[in-house]
């Protein structure tokens, strides 16, 4: 006899169940454009060398992610509407539109690129869509997009430097009302440049930047209570194990556009895959101990530390 149907109550928690058990991307290999406009450089870092847990998301949340990315094309088509030529493939690849820098270590991917915009139809835009809440919404008609999403902001203007595109074009819906938000955002080359430097700094760190803030319990350090990072930030807890945080391991910055990762003690180029296993000669990137270094050795490779509790503890390799 085949078992009874859930409930038809239990519908909801099934579905969001049911998101929650499909696979999703739990490292990107990459610093993306869409979050080097965040304002802590240390939290950008943790998250480039993998120094935190993936966050976890529940199935609702998911969904959400979900419901923005479909809201994409359907801005897309609005624009098609009103007359726009709007492309979501490069021709020159065949894929979405993306651009990269710095070795391949900072990527990003656009929502597409258009002309015969209202008012420079000349022009190339780049095309960002996004969806918000009431409250979001409101603070974007109100301020403008630089001011009330700095992070979307960073990514236009990441995307006019590498594509080479004088203007984006910033296209919002408030997800509570359907009203649109429309705006023109011009290149600026001044903040394109220290946002590519911020970029730089960040790939090319092996020490962690300075804290945002020193007390996450703070009324101005609110947003440290939503960061993955929080637990190594100010809680003492150990990074994960993976090549990302281990002194060993170094960023390549070269023209091959290949965002490769070079091993020291193996002297070889690690695979994606490598990177996230790590292997037995693992040493913790200083800063991701919690701890004070007070010794390192050659043979055997390791690094002595002076943890909170005033016991000494050895990284050293597996044998």
């Amino acid at each position: 006899m085949p078992p009874l149907p859930e409930p038809i109550e239990h519908i909801a928690a099934a579905i969001d169940a049911a998101y929650e058990r499909k696979p999703t991307e739990t490292r990107r290999g990459y610093l993306g454009a869409s979050v080097i406009g965040d304002e802590c450089e240390r939290k950008l870092w943790y998250g480039f060398r993998w120094s935190h847990e993936p966050e976890g998301f529940d199935g609702r949340k998911l969904r959400l992610f979900e419901t923005g990315h479909r809201e994409e094309a359907r801005l897309l088509d609005y624009l098609r509407l009103i007359g726009c030529e709007v492309d979501e493939i490069d021709p020159a690849s065949g894929k979405q539109f993306g651009v990269s820098a710095i070795g391949g270590h900072f990527r990003g991917h656009l929502d597409g690129e258009a002309t015969n915009i209202p008012g420079a139809p000349v022009a190339v835009h780049v095309i960002e869509c996004k969806t918000h809440n009431e409250k979001s919404f409101k603070a974007l008609q109100k301020d403008k997009v630089e001011k009330a999403k700095p992070a979307h902001f960073a990514q236009m203007q990441v995307y006019m430097h590498l594509r080479g595109h004088p203007r984006a074009l910033y296209l919002a819906v408030n997800k509570n009302t359907d009203e649109l938000h429309a705006e023109r955002v011009h290149y600026d080359p001044s903040a394109a440049a220290r946002i590519m430097a911020k970029a730089e700094r960040v790939i090319k760190a092996e020490r962690a930047p300075p804290k945002l803030h020193d007390d996450p319990a703070s009324k101005a350090a609110w947003l440290c209570n939503y960061c993955p990072a929080r637990p190594q930030c100010h809680e003492k807890a150990f990074a994960p194990r993976s090549c990302r945080s281990c002194l060993n391991a170094t960023a390549v910055i070269d023209d091959s556009d290949k965002a490769a990762w070079h091993c020291a003690r193996w002297d070889k180029v690690l695979t994606l895959d490598e990177q996230r296993q790590g292997c037995p000669a693992h040493l913790y990137l200083p800063d991701l101990v919690p701890g004070e270094q007070i010794d390192a050795s050659d043979a055997p490779p390791s690094v002595t530390y002076r943890l909170p509790s005033g016991e000494l503890w050895i990284d050293t390799e597996a044998a």
